[in-house]
């Protein structure tokens, strides 16, 4: 649980409690609780991935840590996990495309072919018929001499 103030926390509900109107404990000193990187660090980590960096190496996620440390607090784990979440709602967000785009296929398709229960197996024209007549024009056997 490392990056996480507790201590500080019960500091601050302390002091809520004993004064009401004190509450320059909680607002000062280090902030704590999850990393929220600065839009310097967020930009660079986006560029980085745009150039194609999509699972960066121990060594590689130490070095861009420690650039972005210029920018503000961040650690390694959250590089680590900032490549790993992007990645994970990239791959995402394609798949919604594809869905959506399977939608759309569907959906045209479906207005230009009628359903199956309006085919006749009758007709020389269905889908079922010409694949008997290509098996039956087309074998191979056909040709032999």
């Amino acid at each position: 649980m490392s990056g996480f103030c507790i201590a500080k926390a019960r500091t601050h509900l302390r002091n809520s409690n004993n004064n009401k109107n004190n509450s320059n404990d909680y607002g000062s000193g280090t902030k704590c609780g999850r990393w929220n990187p600065t839009a310097e660090q967020v930009k660079v980590l986006t560029e980085l991935f745009r150039s194609g960096l999509r699972t960066p190496s121990t060594d590689q996620i130490q070095k861009i840590s420690s650039q972005l440390s210029f920018y503000g607090k961040i650690e390694s784990k959250n590089v680590f996990y900032w490549f790993q979440n992007h990645k994970a709602r990239e791959r995402q967000k394609r798949r919604r495309v594809n869905l959506d785009d399977n939608d759309v296929v569907l959906s045209s398709s479906s207005i230009i072919s009628p359903p199956s229960n309006l085919i006749r197996r009758d007709d020389p024209f269905s889908s079922s018929a010409r694949c008997t007549l290509t098996r039956r024009f087309f074998n191979p056997t056909n040709f032999s001499s």
